[in-house]
């Protein structure tokens, strides 16, 4: 499962001013540039069975006509795994005791982390919802933070953006109204959902934060060709 937002907060100041920003993706040499994997779409045919396999015929009645699955991007995982070898390997100009542990030793970690994230999840979009499920298409089980399946409607999307941009993703930002409205208040929401915020233009709605392990460009083409509402 996922860390909360309070966790992904605690390691992105880190990460956000350390690495140099880019025009596609986490790039310190062009040996380690990563070009963007290519759009993957699986598309279902319901009506007519693919197997008399009794599993495989459940799992072709469980999925959508048409299910888009984003691409898996490691560039968060790789571009932190370089910044833990700068401040950890013998020989980098920034390696002391001192940044092998407070930096080096923590990057590592949140590195393998995501880099786990990255091959066990992935972001899919079908005829009427954006999901969150495992990287067999399986369900990821309810949300941590507001509970529910990590499911919604294109429909009650208020808003989405990357952050700290487009160019250099870090976290995937949307926020819905398909959440119950009790709930908008837990955890970011209270500030998004203040009183100066909504007099800035903000929409009410239950905010969401991934980290970016999927292709960000398909990400967002997703969101626009299904309608996707977006605040300018």
């Amino acid at each position: 499962q996922f860390f909360t937002m309070r966790h992904y907060l605690c390691l992105l100041p880190c990460v956000a001013v350390l690495l140099p920003a880019s025009s596609n993706s986490f790039v310190v040499s062009p040996a380690l540039q990563k070009v963007r994997p290519p759009v993957q779409t699986v598309k279902h045919d319901v009506s007519s069975p693919k197997s008399q396999n009794p599993r495989e015929a459940k799992t072709v009645l469980n999925v959508s006509p048409a299910l888009e699955v984003v691409a898996p991007s490691y560039n968060l995982a790789i571009g932190t795994l370089v910044l833990a070898s700068a401040f950890g390997l013998p020989g980098s100009p920034l390696k002391t005791k001192l940044t092998a542990i407070i930096s080096g030793i923590p990057l590592l970690l949140f590195a393998a982390f995501i880099a786990f994230q990255t091959t066990s999840y992935r972001f899919t979009f079908d005829d009427n919802d954006f999901s969150l499920v495992k990287s067999d298409l399986s369900s990821s089980g309810e949300n941590l933070v507001v509970g529910g399946e990590n499911r919604w409607a294109y429909n009650k999307f208020v808003n989405y953006d990357f952050f700290p941009g487009e160019k250099f993703p870090i976290l995937v930002y949307f926020k819905e109204t398909q959440t119950p409205e009790d709930q908008w208040n837990v955890g970011p929401g209270e500030q998004a959902n203040s009183p100066e915020a909504i007099a800035k233009g903000a929409v009410p709605g239950q905010v969401h934060f991934f980290p970016a392990i999927g292709d960000v460009q398909q990400i967002k083409s997703g969101f626009e060709s299904h309608n996707c509402a977006k605040l300018p």
